[in-house]
């Protein structure tokens, strides 16, 4: 799916009209409905778990036998 720009501005305008509604504003009063997500538990765990996982850190083990002793 390719969005362009000009589609983005059209989304974002439609946003801020939305917003700027008098009856959606009573809407969101009315249902105590937030904006903002007041809750990053699962943004915070998803970076933590990709900052950990580095492939330049994954080494293999490299382990020398020596059979003839």
């Amino acid at each position: 799916m390719n969005t362009t720009i000009e589609r983005l501005e059209e989304i974002e305008n439609e946003r801020v009209k939305t917003f700027m509604d008098p009856a959606f504003r009573d809407w969101l009063k009315q249902f105590n409905v937030s904006r903002l997500c007041s809750k990053h538990e699962g943004i915070d765990n998803a970076r933590r778990i990709m900052a950990d996982w580095d492939p330049c850190k994954i080494s293999t083990a490299v382990h020398t036998f020596n059979f003839t002793k």
